[in-house]
């Protein structure tokens, strides 16, 4: 509840209104004007942040990454090694992003250090449920 008493001169067209209102809504006039006060108030701090804001700096472009040319096979070489489990896309997505930037050489090598992992590992507990984007993600190879 407020705790003081406002009074202001007001119109007999926007006291006319105002009862209105009260009678509408069922409620007092102190409690519609403090009501109107406030969206008032939030309003003009919002419009106050619109125009303070700084411009946005341009984005950069892009820089265009470069791939193996190899890089198809060898994620189909790994797939076929870790036996089809799991979502494709995904880790394609992420092995294309391991790749990024590397030479076809590079690219060879980490597969077959990803492969002769994977068969390492394959009676080891819960690794044949591995997903290979899980794989990839965590870093397997490196334990």
């Amino acid at each position: 509840m407020r705790q003081t008493k406002i009074s202001a001169d007001i119109s007999k067209e926007a006291n006319t209104l105002l009862n209105d209102a009260c009678i509408k809504h069922e409620r007092s006039k102190g409690f519609l004007l403090e009501k109107m006060i406030r969206k008032f108030c939030s309003e003009v701090e919002t419009v106050t942040e619109v125009k303070t804001e700084k411009p946005k700096a341009p984005k950069a472009a892009r820089k265009k990454v470069s791939y193996p040319d190899n890089l198809d096979e060898q994620f189909l070489l790994l797939w076929e090694t870790k036996g089809k489990k799991g979502a494709k896309q995904k880790a394609y997505d992420k092995y294309r992003s391991m790749m990024a930037g590397n030479n076809s050489e590079i690219c060879e090598q980490a597969t077959l250090i990803f492969i002769e992992d994977i068969n390492r590992n394959k009676g080891e507990c819960g690794y044949p449920e591995l997903h290979l984007t899980t794989y990839l993600n965590q870093e397997r190879w490196d334990k």
